[in-house]
């Protein structure tokens, strides 16, 4: 039995591997998707979305907030609603490397947790996302905030949140299709010790850099041997907005997840940072949106 009939989640947006930290590092962002969802009588499932997205993901079982509802009471026994609806008020875009999937996912566990009463702890909440979401990165940072690091041991998921100093950052997004499996499939097989061992220290000086607050460090903190040489070539006019953006002044950039997006740190100047990264997408006839962030030390809430 339901414990209540409605209750609205709010889920933020995260930037994973951050440049070199692949798979094992993410940062939650001040940009928010909204979702209520309700138990009704009218034994229908109703799913509305506004804002990013709308009109582009699923209003129908295949919905992810939708699954991953479904997952969390059929893993704790409790019969799906005949009439549910889910509004959505979205402003994460969808399959841009800012963890719309993620937060999706959380979202519909975390309305399944509080309508019914399943008390799931952080751990086993995750472990059940990872059901649906393979790459625990963006789960992680979307459920606790903040930075997380994150990795499994044999087959358990440990996740770290490290409190880092406030900062800002530029995301460009470009118009483009670019899918995880895609970007995945772009990447070696084997990397030599001189690339692990370039990220490995990079990682280290990334940590360190963003939790003291020493930004000057993020230039050389933000470079990557592992991936981002292998998915640049698949974004035109990435290579120039990433070069584009430290000309302005950027703090450091990198790609956001496997991308489309960028994200590019910043103390100073957002809308010089914002318009290069504009104009060498623009050279490649790639329409680009803006977006001004900052990072979230809390991760998903109730209210």
């Amino acid at each position: 039995m339901a414990k209540s009939q409605s209750v609205t989640i709010h889920v933020p947006a995260t930037s994973a591997n951050l440049g070199p930290a692949f798979d094992c590092l993410a940062l939650a962002l001040d940009l928010w998707n909204v979702v209520t969802v309700s138990l009704e009588d009218n034994r229908r499932l109703r799913i509305n979305i506004k804002g990013e997205g709308e009109g582009i993901l699923s209003s129908s079982k295949n919905n992810l907030i939708y699954q991953a509802f479904s997952l969390a009471l059929e893993r704790h026994h409790f019969k799906l609603p005949l009439g549910l609806s889910i509004h959505c008020q979205n402003q994460i875009p969808p399959a841009s490397g800012l963890g719309s999937s993620s937060s999706a996912i959380i979202a519909g566990l975390l309305a399944a947790d509080a309508l019914f009463g399943l008390n799931m702890d952080p751990q086993s909440l995750l472990a059940l996302a990872l059901e649906l979401e393979s790459h625990p990165d963006n789960i992680a940072a979307c459920l606790i905030g903040g930075l997380v690091i994150v990795l499994q041991e044999n087959g358990a998921l440990i996740t770290r949140k490290v409190e880092t100093a406030p900062i800002k950052a530029v995301i460009a997004l470009p118009q483009i299709s670019l899918s995880t499996k895609e970007a995945r499939a772009a990447l070696p097989q084997q990397y030599t010790r001189e690339d692990v061992v370039f990220n490995i220290s990079r990682t280290a000086l990334l940590i360190e850099s963003l939790v003291s607050g020493n930004f000057s460090d993020l230039q050389i903190a933000m470079q990557d041997y592992i991936h981002q040489p292998y998915r640049l070539s698949l974004i035109p006019g990435a290579e120039g907005a990433l070069k584009s953006a430290l000309d302005a002044g950027a703090l450091g950039v990198s790609l956001s997840g496997a991308g489309p997006a960028l994200i590019a740190f910043y103390l100073n100047s957002p809308r010089a940072i914002g318009q290069a990264m504009t104009s060498a997408f623009n050279k490649e006839h790639v329409p680009v949106r803006i977006f001004n962030v900052s990072n979230a030390q809390s991760g998903a809430w109730i209210s």
